[in-house]
């Protein structure tokens, strides 16, 4: 049911913004290289201000992606300048013809107000249930 209280829901619902990312890797060798670095970017992500939740993934043959939730778009950024996610950067996309990555994308998510919660996700009571409407489209 529509809401805009997400107190009761997962991390990844409360968040104000999500961070959707993935790298596409010249060769698995290189991608082991991501893999050795990720245990001290995910310590300093974890341990960021603002941060709520994350999840990687692996799209056969050579892309590793990220998903992170972030409580404020203020939060992401700051993240972004700092030293491990700098280093890490520098590695994946600094050098001409020596980066490690074929390409990537970044796109930053901004949450709507409302959604839509349901039993003991539901701050407001605990109903399950489908809404009577659908929103609306723009063009109605």
């Amino acid at each position: 049911m529509r809401s805009n209280d997400f107190s009761k829901a997962p991390p990844q619902a409360r968040a104000e913004v999500v961070f959707l990312g993935a790298n596409r890797y010249r060769n698995p060798l290189v991608m082991v290289g991501q893999l050795r670095r990720w245990p001290k970017l995910a310590k300093g992500l974890k341990r960021a201000p603002g941060y709520m939740w994350h999840r990687s993934y692996y799209e056969f043959p050579d892309r590793i992606g990220l998903i992170v939730a972030f409580a404020t778009r203020d939060d992401l950024m700051k993240y972004a300048r700092t030293p491990e996610h700098v280093e890490i950067m520098k590695w994946l996309v600094g050098g001409a013809g020596s980066s490690p990555a074929k390409g990537g994308f970044i796109r930053i998510l901004n949450a709507e107000e409302w959604g839509y919660t349901n039993g003991e996700f539901r701050a407001e009571d605990s109903r399950l249930g489908m809404i009577d409407q659908f929103t609306k489209l723009s063009s109605e």
